[in-house]
């Protein structure tokens, strides 16, 4: 009767938990000594793996050799590519290395030095599910950008404008353009960053793209000039007024006007000072005879002012002189003065148009170079009505010899003590 109490006692809720509980204790003190003993040894615990190869039992040197082998494979030159170039930098050239080091320690640090029931935990998760190390490098950026930008200079290049070369006798001969080349090292330096220091970067040709850079005046541009649309020359005499008409002649000289685009005499000429190599020459100020900085030059606005009215160009603003010039007709010259005064036109027709000009000896010529179809095979005139001092000009299209257009242009008044 007695041991049939105590059998059932011991099959009892609480007798089963006390056998549960024991059987749980041994398990988990002998679970307890053998993670300790794990964590005791210097080898890797079992299910660590590399790129799917187990590394389970290395210790801490044959772990180290293999690393060092791994990164050795991984571990290249860097070769860039471009037009048929090789450009190559070597690992030791930017201090490119894989951290064998902290892979061996991260290897090692798994079920190990956290304390028995994480250690334990870590070496149970590990053996069931696995556990992945990760080989990453370093590298000097510094040294990687000094050696891009070295590159760079080898493939970056300026632009070099279009242009159009004119020989005289209507002779044309347009010039294409060469578009720049710009290396963005910045760009490449930042999509090299993770491949290196991850050890990632494929051993192929990195093929090099530069950045166009087209110039301002490119070629097509000019592949449509073919003709001289207008052109005008006057005289001048040698000396300090000649060499500021050369001078502001120079500034003009290729100048481009686009489709749509203002011109500006002032903004392309600049100012005209001491400082920019102009010299005292005679000027009218406030309708008094007097000597300035830059006398001479509104024989340049001038002498444009007629080639662009010949070309088709659509003046914008345009002031007369406040007495008749002796070197242009009267009603055709145009004044300038430093921020108060300025030429303009706008170039309406459907091609760029390339200005042209020769100051050489006594004779200033402005040619307006552009495409000939443009006026449609127009001849433009300047006729004028009135006296010498009021003075209406006009603008007028032949084609076929029958006028096409006429256009009104404007209606100058000038004093009569006249200077030039």
């Amino acid at each position: 009767m007695q041991e049939m109490l105590s059998l059932k006692n011991l099959f009892s809720a609480k007798g089963l938990s006390a056998i549960a509980l024991g059987t749980v204790s041994v398990i988990g003190v002998t679970g307890a000594a053998v993670s300790s003993s794990i964590a005791s040894s210097d080898k890797i615990i079992s299910g660590v793996t590399f790129e799917g190869q187990s590394i389970a039992g290395l210790n801490e040197s044959s772990a180290k050799k293999f690393f060092e082998g791994e990164g050795a494979k991984k571990i290249h030159p860097l070769t860039f590519q471009y037009e048929g170039q090789t450009f190559e930098v070597q690992p030791s050239e930017i201090n490119w290395s894989a951290n064998v080091n902290q892979a061996v320690d991260d290897a090692e640090s798994f079920g190990r030095g956290h304390g028995i029931l994480k250690d334990m935990s870590e070496q149970i998760s590990a053996a069931m599910k696995g556990r992945s190390v990760n080989l990453a490098a370093a590298y000097d950026e510094d040294l990687l950008k000094q050696k891009l930008d070295d590159i760079a200079t080898q493939i970056n290049r300026q632009p070099v404008n279009a242009r159009v070369n004119y020989y005289g006798s209507g002779m044309i001969e347009p010039i294409a353009g060469v578009i720049g080349k710009k290396l963005d090292t910045e760009k490449i330096a930042e999509s090299l960053k993770n491949p290196l220091n991850n050890l990632t970067l494929s051993p192929d040709a990195i093929n090099l793209e530069p950045e166009d850079i087209l110039p301002y005046v490119t070629t097509e541009d000019v592949e449509n000039v073919d003709a001289v649309l207008g052109s005008y020359s006057t005289n001048y005499s040698p000396g300090s007024r000649g060499d500021n008409i050369a001078l502001a002649a120079s500034s003009l000289f290729d100048k481009m006007i686009k489709p749509s685009w203002e011109f500006s005499f002032n903004d392309t000429v600049g100012h005209r000072t001491y400082a920019a190599g102009y010299q005292n020459a005679g000027v009218i100020v406030d309708g008094r005879a007097d000597v300035g900085v830059g006398g001479g030059v509104c024989q340049v606005s001038s002498t444009l002012y007629n080639a662009g009215l010949l070309a088709g160009l659509t003046p914008t603003e345009r002031s007369p002189h406040y007495f008749k010039s002796s070197y242009v007709a009267a009603g055709r010259d145009a004044t300038v003065a430093d921020d108060l005064l300025d030429l303009k036109f706008r170039n309406d027709l459907k091609h760029p148009v390339f200005l042209k000009t020769y100051a050489s000896g006594s004779t200033l010529t402005i040619y307006v170079l552009g495409t000939r179809a443009d006026l449609d095979g127009a001849n433009i005139s300047i006729e004028s009505s009135g006296s010498a001092y009021g003075t209406s000009v006009y603008r007028v299209y032949r084609k076929d010899g029958a006028v096409v257009k006429d256009e009104f242009l404007h209606t100058d008044n000038y004093h009569t003590n006249s200077n030039s």
